[in-house]
């Protein structure tokens, strides 16, 4: 390659994946689509499914210290 500017490699490695690009696209309109048909109590279903498997996936320690921020220094015992 040359020292000169006009025969620089001047591509960016970050640029986006246009096959990527237009399945991300896809999949935020499909996704924003079914949150505005859907019925409240079918997000609230998903919701707590995605909150569910969400702290099943944490460790012990941390769930009980947002147990413990969530009922207070009162008690430290999962009831």
């Amino acid at each position: 390659m040359s020292t000169t500017y006009w025969q620089e490699d001047v591509t960016d490695d970050q640029e986006p994946d246009p096959e990527q690009h237009r399945r991300d696209m896809i999949v935020q309109t499909l996704s924003e689509y079914r949150l505005n048909v859907m019925a409240v109590s079918e997000m609230l279903a998903m919701c707590s499914a995605y909150l569910s498997q969400d702290l099943e996936s944490r460790p012990t320690d941390e769930l009980e210290a947002m147990y413990a921020q969530l009922i207070g220094n009162e008690s430290q015992e999962v009831h």
